[in-house]
């Protein structure tokens, strides 16, 4: 339960090696900057001026990286001096960015008119294949004086339905190709009965297509042409792209070198927001990790004038370091749960250990089974493998966890029939549910007390001796619910209901007083000038109803854990759910119901579950003993989306 030691360094050097310091010392050096002012005292400080010139590059180049490809990486030493420190004029990356966007430009312009002229020849292609048979001049058709020519298309049913009520209409029907479930056709009639024929033919769904009057000559000759003339349009589209990238690929070294300097330079303008300076001399500060510390100093101390000042967060009045957890790979995924609670102060336990053990662990009880987790497990390792997510090393653990349980249940994707249990099966035997519901107060009542013990830790870490000796999570809490969980312990083993007089003053009397008296008491070891409030009535109004949330709060937190063995009931009986409905069913619709409802089973109810663990987590661990009051060490690093 580590979180990272941390340095805090105020530097100090000629004002005209702010730009060498800054690209060589502190950006992807892992250091967090802060405002100087907090901690530097010297008369006549000002902030840099701001630089916001480079923005506008900066954001064009980052839009032309999509088709670059360049990855963001840090430079040594030597690719700072020879590709930072050299001299470029700015006007110079200006214009060469000008040249890729003009000649990415030029290519999409040239793109998109190919494609229109594609897409106009694909559209007369696609009229006139069905009269690709045709024997006739396609720009003469139309034409004539005294008849009308309609082409377009049924569908066959309608043809083969209304076929000898449209043979008895004053028009002659030619059908050309049938496809795809569709009847092509021309039909011809005089002119003067054309609006009336048009609207019957509409009326039984004709769909009417009006061939383009680019299309002339035969069919044949023309679809052949129109062909030949797409795939030199796609012939000609792919050598313009191949051009491209051939341009692309040899302009992507100066690029690399251009936009690397973009990044690091916009850095550098972001830095002096974080930086102070007077006539001569500039001003730095921030903190850094215990364990980079050397490593820093020496790079500052290869920097001549460079001045380097270190101090431990323990003298500093002011000034709250930031937090680095510092876990083990078995921990690391539990530290993004963690963190939607709150980041732990420096002074305070990282309570990510102890929330790996106990969300897998509580998670396991709740969702035991060992097909079922397996499923879990493997999907985790997937997410976590390929994609790094945290989320897919928390669903690989408690999967793991639930697995382990499903042989402790003796269950396989809800069948209880296949393995014998290890211990008790949910569902079956006279006290396996009262054992469940028993085990899990039990189990809550020991976390309460462990949070209690965590809390007296933190107190003591942080130097907050009233809320360690009078608050109702710290050593009065603890005499009070822990005496009470020995005297039901005691009642459990031997069958008598120990409550002598010691025992009365060390569980109910003592620890009542000191909640009750909490802040008096508190006053009075911190030497304050008054002991007791302003309006005493309405203190001891107030704190004895406090005293009563106390104990209520003991007593629904202890209760609250009932439901970890409330969901491993819940789990059977849902299970047992879907293989009763398999053996009503059997066959192959039984196995689609096992299968659908495991997939269900997994779904959602092992979303339920997370959320009851988290909830168990938050509300009776975290409010116990965690403030998350941290903040999160963010050094001064190159991103691509920065």
């Amino acid at each position: 339960m580590a979180v990272e030691q941390m340095k805090y360094v105020s530097i100090l050097g000629p004002i005209y090696m702010f730009d060498e310091f800054v690209l060589k010392c502190v950006i992807n050096k892992n250091i967090q900057l802060e405002p100087p002012y907090k901690s530097i005292n010297v008369p006549g400080l000002i902030p840099f001026e701001e630089d916001h010139s480079l923005e506008p590059l900066r954001k064009r180049m980052s839009l032309l990286n999509e088709k670059f490809g360049v990855a963001v990486r840090q430079y040594g030493k030597e690719e700072i001096e020879k590709k930072l420190l050299a001299p470029v004029d700015i006007s110079d990356m200006e214009a060469f960015t000008v040249q890729i966007e003009d000649r990415i430009s030029e290519y999409r312009n040239q793109k998109n008119a190919r494609r229109a002229q594609m897409e106009e020849r694909e559209q007369i292609l696609s009229q006139l294949l069905p009269l690709a048979r045709l024997q006739i001049n396609i720009d003469e058709m139309f034409h004539f004086s005294f008849m009308k020519i309609r082409f377009g298309y049924l569908s066959k049913s309608t043809y083969m339905k209304q076929k000898s009520y449209l043979e008895g209409l004053d028009v002659v029907i030619a059908p050309v190709t049938e496809e795809n479930e569709k009847v092509w056709m021309f039909y011809f009639m005089p002119q003067a009965n054309a609006a009336v024929m048009d609207n019957v033919f509409s009326a039984i769904g004709f769909e009417r297509v009006r061939i383009s009057g680019e299309a002339k000559g035969m069919p044949k000759v023309t679809i052949e042409k129109l062909q030949e003339e797409i795939s030199l349009l796609k012939e000609e589209m792919s050598r313009e792209e191949e051009m491209l990238h051939q341009f692309l690929r040899e302009s992507k070294e100066q690029f690399d070198h251009y936009y690397h300097r973009i990044l690091y330079f916009s850095k550098l303008n972001e830095v002096k927001k974080l930086a102070a300076h007077n006539s001569e001399t500039f001003f730095l500060a921030g903190w850094i990790p215990r364990s980079d510390f050397k490593l820093f100093q020496s790079g500052a101390s290869s920097l001549d004038k460079i001045i380097l000042n270190c101090e431990d967060p323990g003298r500093l009045t002011n000034l709250e370091p930031p937090t680095i957890l510092k876990n083990s790979r078995l921990f690391k995924p539990f530290e993004s749960l963690v963190g939607m609670y709150g980041i732990p102060s420096p002074k305070e336990l990282d309570p990510t250990p102890i929330t790996a053990l106990t969300y897998v662990l509580m998670f396991g009880i709740m969702f035991g089974d060992a097909g079922q987790g397996a499923v879990i497990a493997l999907a985790g390792f997937l997410l976590y493998r390929f994609k790094k997510s945290n989320l897919g090393g928390m669903m690989m653990y408690v999967g793991i966890s639930s697995t382990i349980f499903g042989f402790v249940y003796g269950s396989v994707f809800g069948s209880e029939k296949i393995l014998e249990p290890l211990w008790i099966s949910p569902l079956h035997g006279k006290d396996t549910i009262n054992t469940l519901l028993y085990g899990a107060v039990g189990y809550g009542a020991f976390i309460i007390l462990l949070t209690m013990v965590l809390n007296i830790v933190n107190n003591i870490r942080m130097r907050r001796w009233g809320r360690l000796l009078f608050d109702k999570n710290g050593l009065a809490g603890l005499l009070f619910y822990g005496g009470i969980v020995a005297v039901v312990l005691n009642f459990i083993r031997t069958g008598k209901f120990v409550m002598t007089w010691p025992v009365w003053i060390v569980v109910i009397i003592i620890p009542t007083l000191m909640i009750l008296f909490k802040e008096p008491l508190e006053n009075l070891i911190l030497r304050k000038g008054r002991i007791f409030p302003k309006a005493p009535g309405m203190y001891f109004v107030e704190a004895f109803f406090d005293l009563f949330e106390t104990v209520m709060s003991f007593f629904s937190g202890t209760v609250s854990f009932a439901r970890v063995g409330a969901f491993a009931l819940n789990h059977a009986g849902l299970s047992l759910a879907v293989w009763t409905l398999y053996n009503m069913m059997e066959g192959v619709g039984g196995i689609i119901v096992v299968i659908i409802g495991n997939l269900l089973t997994i779904g959602l109810e092992g979303l339920i579950v997370a959320i009851q663990c988290m909830r168990l987590e938050y509300y009776e661990m975290f409010g116990r003993f965690y403030t998350g009051e941290g903040r999160e060490f963010r050094p001064v690093t190159i991103t691509e989306n920065q």
